[in-house]
């Protein structure tokens, strides 16, 4: 990378800079001017400083996983021709005239993705675990809490599902809640881990509700919080003094916060799995 100084000279990075990059960040592939502008965004920006040690940690644990586990023989196939193609496209990319922060931010979503395959096992659904702690349903938590700004204020569906269509690395398809007083109230780019997610926010009487939406197979959930309503698994967790309520389509997990009481809660829940 030679030239992404460049594009931040002067400038002082936001965490919109900043986010896209955080596995280049920790896979230390900046040169040292590039690297000095990072760390100096980091110095006094605690959520992003959060974001990279979840990143380091990811990958040691990926890195554990892998030396323990082979992924099935097609599998590594498949995952081998997927990184020789963007590594092809990459290097059609650099012959283009955009800013190296723009090219390189096209990459690293579908990178992560194919690499967290082999970690979370695609044909699991929801794998239950030991009653431990889960750091997912706490971003979950966090980002319901965050009050961070909207970035597409809408209350129709489809213009959202729309907007978040070249945003993330899967289908967002918004959970349809039988329901008049449920209203949408917008979303906006979110992060799972290392993952790209979609966060969209709703209004219930007054109470605010969140949906995050991410790529989640294989998720780890503790054994005693998944239930069964309408014939589904539905996963349901009080934490920090908030229901989360996680259920599972096409691959996308849901993870919806509110304070809401909890059987209405779930009946809103069980209403969108019934479409």
């Amino acid at each position: 990378m030679k030239n992404v100084g460049q594009l931040v000279q002067n400038v002082a990075l936001g965490c919109e800079d900043f986010e896209p990059f955080i596995d280049t960040y920790v896979d230390e592939e900046f040169d040292e001017r590039e690297r000095a502008d990072m760390e100096a965004h980091l110095a006094g920006c605690e959520r992003c400083r959060g974001r990279v040690n979840a990143q380091v940690r990811f990958k040691a644990q990926l890195r554990e996983k892998l030396s323990e586990e082979r992924a099935p023989q097609s599998l590594r196939e498949r995952i081998t021709s997927e990184l020789a193609t963007l590594e092809l496209e990459l290097d059609e990319e650099r012959t283009e005239t955009r800013p190296l922060y723009v090219r390189v931010g096209w990459v690293a979503g579908p990178l992560a993705a194919m690499l967290a395959l082999v970690l979370l096992m695609p044909e699991m659904t929801i794998a239950p675990a030991a009653s431990s702690p889960t750091p997912v349903v706490d971003q979950t938590v966090e980002w319901h809490k965050g009050n961070f700004p909207l970035e597409i204020t809408t209350s129709n569906p489809q213009e959202a599902s729309a907007w978040f269509q070249d945003k993330v690395d899967f289908s967002v398809r918004l959970p349809h809640f039988d329901n008049a007083r449920v209203n949408l109230l917008g979303g906006r780019i979110a992060h799972v881990e290392d993952r790209r997610a979609a966060l969209v926010l709703y209004e219930v009487d007054g109470a605010r509700m969140s949906v995050l939406l991410f790529d989640g197979e294989g998720l780890k959930v503790p054994r005693e919080s998944i239930r069964q309503v309408e014939d589904r698994d539905i996963v349901w967790l009080n934490q920090k003094g908030y229901g989360v309520a996680v259920v599972q389509d096409l691959g996308v997990t849901y993870a919806m916060t509110s304070d809401l009481n909890e059987d209405r809660f779930l009946g809103l829940v069980a209403g969108t799995m019934k479409r």
